[in-house]
């Protein structure tokens, strides 16, 4: 057999060297055909960067790599991911979670595999349940949301202070300023005199003060050695007290109610004329016949002075007493006289 050509092996060599970039290649995208690996597969609504080769880890541990994303068939641009474990004794349950994580604090995507509390294990080509791990970035906008508020609600808060600033140093607005700063100085100045004026008084009554501190001081200790004292008079009032609620005032308004319906009846038959009471309150009968007999018995003591001999006869010296007239006679005789005249005037009309 003649010696290899020197065409022949350079050929052999490119053709070497292309099959290794090639399993390079596809090793680097996460394809190992030497590898002894299990395919599974995670369905996700978004995969935030991963890509084809990145790490696929069970507690920090690299037991993988992606080996294809594509589209779900289902066309609602849900995202299906396929990796090989290639840890052959490494058991997936099948509640296990495939959470897409940051591998890296530059936001390098990898897949964390969780294992479940299932009991029954997971086989190749099983799809795992998804998760997905926040971001850097979302947990930073997450954390810096409340600043922004606050900075909104300060920049409000400023915009708010500059235009009422900026109202009250119009041109309308400004005019009452003067006038304004002077009515402060003056109550300012009013409140110092004021204050003087309290400071004097309080030194001209300084005697007086400490007088009246005294008082109470002295009223103060009075009390307190009267302490037991003013203790005998509470605890009399308390008796007092307990007494007072120890009578039936229900029973007692009652019977004062009850009286003054009484005494209402009465005094509604009183104005009503009823009763002799009645009678005698509301008719002029009665005043007038007290009136009539207090003058009859005027003209009765009348003519017991005038003609004694009516009544009791005694003769002085044997002669006959003369008869004189007595009021009620004369008052008879001049209204017989007053009637007689007038009927001679009607006459004479």
């Amino acid at each position: 057999m003649g010696q290899v050509s020197k065409e022949f092996r350079i050929g052999a060599l490119v053709i070497v060297g292309l099959i290794l970039l090639v399993l390079g290649v596809n090793y680097l995208r996460g394809f190992n055909p030497f590898g002894n690996s299990q395919t599974y597969y995670a369905r996700y609504e978004k995969i935030d960067g991963l890509a084809i080769s990145n790490p696929v880890l069970i507690n920090g541990f690299k037991v993988g790599q992606v080996t294809r994303v594509y589209f779900s068939e289902t066309g609602d641009g849900s995202l299906i991911v396929a990796f090989d474990v290639e840890e052959s004794s490494l058991k997936l349950t099948r509640d296990a979670k495939a959470k897409i994580t940051s591998s890296d604090l530059f936001g390098t995507k990898a897949i964390d595999l969780i294992n479940g509390e299932s009991e029954e294990l997971a086989l190749p080509g099983d799809t795992l349940i998804s998760d997905l791990e926040m971001g850097i970035a979302e947990a930073v906008r997450i954390e810096l949301m409340p600043l922004k508020n606050k900075t909104d609600q300060l920049i409000d808060g400023v915009d708010d202070i500059l235009e009422n600033l900026k109202a009250v140093f119009e041109a309308d607005a400004t005019l009452g300023l003067p006038t304004a700063f002077e009515s402060i100085q003056r109550t300012v100045e009013s409140l110092e005199q004021t204050s003087l004026k309290l400071d004097a008084m309080v030194a001209e009554n300084r005697s007086t003060l400490a007088s009246i501190l005294r008082n109470v001081d002295g009223i103060t200790t009075n009390l307190k050695n009267h302490n037991d004292e003013l203790s005998n008079v509470m605890e009399n009032f308390s008796d007092i007290s307990d007494s007072l609620a120890a009578v039936n005032f229900a029973q007692t308004i009652e019977r004062a109610n009850t009286a003054l319906i009484q005494v209402d009846e009465i005094t509604r038959k009183i104005n009503n004329g009823e009763g002799s009471l009645a009678q005698l309150i509301n008719s002029d009968s009665l005043h007038n016949g007290l009136i009539e007999t207090n003058r009859e018995l005027e003209f009765l003591i009348n003519d017991l002075y005038m003609n004694p001999w009516r009544y009791v006869r005694v003769s002085v010296f044997g002669r006959k007493q003369d008869k004189a007239l007595s009021e009620k006679e004369l008052e008879k005789l001049r209204e017989i006289i007053d009637e007689e005249i007038e009927n001679r005037s009607s006459d004479d009309n």
